[in-house]
């Protein structure tokens, strides 16, 4: 009775280790799959960035286009971004160009001091002026309509006269100039649909 006991406790342990080892490692690879699907989700629209000097451009997209899924050729595109100056000296926005655009305009705010932001949220500036080299006319700087965006300072830029179809997935090269840090060349994608979507809606409206 003792010899048989004696040989089934250590199958026994053995069988429990198997099993406490196969949990282990089937814990680490559903929580490795979780860690690696987490860490490569990004945002739907990634905008482009670039750096020159103590001066650079984050976050930079076309508004998505109103109303279509395209910019068509000939039409213009507002620009969003953030514009960040960490260096100790103040700089300027002068001057944007693309190859995809006949011109850019640039409006409101365009000085960048030491250590401040500007806020280019992607919406049309009719008046602005063209910046084809020149520094672009200085506008009196407006306080947003709504208050929730109080504190941004703005600038407005829009590429004008698009040289070809801009679809979404496709970039733009767009050229920031600044004063003193120089030129930083950043591509440019759409940026996603926020508008809602009739495919998803409820109801079944779809045969009447």
């Amino acid at each position: 009775m003792s010899r048989p006991q004696h040989h089934i406790a250590p199958r026994a342990r053995l069988a429990s280790a198997a099993l406490g080892l196969g949990a282990v490692i089937a814990l680490a690879g559903c929580s490795a799959g979780q860690v690696t699907e987490t860490d490569t989700q990004v945002a739907a629209v990634s905008g482009g960035s670039g750096d020159v000097n103590n001066v650079g451009v984050r976050n930079a997209m076309l508004t998505f286009p109103e109303g279509q899924s395209r910019y068509t050729a000939g039409s213009s595109a507002p620009l969003q971004a953030v514009l960040i100056n960490d260096g100790a000296q103040d700089d300027k926005l002068v001057q944007a160009n693309s190859p995809f655009a006949q011109s850019v305009q640039i409006g409101q705010t365009t000085d960048l001091p030491a250590h401040t932001s500007l806020h280019a949220l992607g919406q049309p500036q009719a008046s602005s002026q063209p910046s084809e080299g020149a520094q672009p006319a200085q506008q009196p700087e407006q306080q947003p309509a709504q208050g929730s965006a109080t504190s941004q300072r703005q600038v407005s830029i829009t590429l004008n006269g698009l040289t070809q179809d801009i679809t979404p997935g496709v970039t733009v090269p767009v050229t920031f100039v600044f004063a003193k840090s120089g030129p930083v060349t950043v591509q440019v994608p759409i940026a996603h649909d926020e508008g809602p979507r009739p495919e998803h809606g409820t109801g079944g409206g779809g045969h009447h």
